[in-house]
């Protein structure tokens, strides 16, 4: 299998299993803190949640993780797909394949901390679980997707530069505007910001089937 074929399969099948798991699978399998519930108390609700279903959890933070390390790579294999000396906008795909592989690291790390935090509880270690929790519960959720949307951006930009094919040229505009209007709304209080994630998702899998594509 080629790196295109790769990238079109992780790009495709990634955000549907990642969306699957930590939209549906996880609260109606896992649950949590309700509604409204903030601080110690979300964090408290959310460890006992999972330490009820330890072996499932794993299960699920092994597949929704696995999906979201899939999209990245899947990123990192286009954005490499895009470089070569004399290609417009290949600048733009190599800083793409060297960020993204970062954001895959902190993100992995941020979700190990939720993993900490139950560890920690077992142990009767409450204090240290609660301060894990919190870190698992609000890292990863700002700085890391911001680079993340930057270096999508920037693949879409270079797409567009490259490639004639409409398909082609018309997702990778798509990423790039949305993902810029992200990245914008990053800074203030976008209510749309949701919508635009979903539109992203949406393209990202469209650009992995038309990756397949090309390649078929």
């Amino acid at each position: 299998m080629g790196s295109k074929t790769l990238a079109g399969y992780l790009l495709a099948i990634g955000p549907i299993v990642m969306l699957a798991v930590f939209i549906f699978l996880f609260d109606a399998l896992i649950g949590g803190a309700e509604e409204g519930v903030l601080g110690e108390a979300k964090i408290k609700a959310d460890i006992a949640a999972g330490m009820e279903n330890y072996s499932l959890i794993k299960l699920l933070g092994f597949l929704g993780g696995g999906g979201m390390l899939a999209m990245m790579l899947g990123y990192t294999l286009w954005a490499r797909l895009l470089q070569g000396e004399g290609k417009k906008g290949a600048t733009l795909a190599t800083v793409a394949s060297i960020a993204i592989p970062v954001a895959a690291a902190g993100m992995m790390m941020s979700m190990d901390f939720n993993f900490a935090a139950m560890n920690a509880w077992d142990k009767g270690d409450t204090s240290s679980a609660l301060i894990l929790g919190a870190v698992g519960e609000y890292s990863g959720a700002d700085f890391i997707w911001m680079f993340l949307m930057i270096s999508v951006g920037f693949i879409g930009l270079a797409t567009v530069l490259q490639l004639t094919d409409k398909v082609s040229r018309a997702i990778g505009g798509i990423l790039a505007v949305v993902t810029l209007v992200m990245f914008i709304g990053w800074f203030g209080d976008f209510e749309a910001l949701d919508f635009l994630w979903m539109i992203w998702m949406l393209a990202t899998v469209a650009a992995g089937v038309n990756l397949i594509r090309q390649k078929a």
